[in-house]
């Protein structure tokens, strides 16, 4: 019985976790297509630049975690 409640209980922390990590990834390829369009059009100044490494750089440690 306990063993089938922790199962239970570590399933949805596993699914809560996992939705985080998504949500995030989503944000980050969301930010860097943003920076990418606004990049086409006009030259990114040294903060928009910034910005957008260091979404690439949490992007790649997401997807690693993952």
């Amino acid at each position: 019985n306990k063993i089938r409640h922790l199962r239970q209980f570590l399933r949805g922390w596993a699914k809560n976790e996992s939705g985080i990590y998504k949500k995030e990834k989503e944000r980050m390829l969301q930010l860097i297509q943003t920076l990418d369009i606004r990049a086409e059009t006009t030259l990114l100044d040294p903060t928009k630049q910034a910005c957008k490494s260091e979404a690439e750089a949490k992007l790649r440690s997401l997807l690693r975690e993952e």
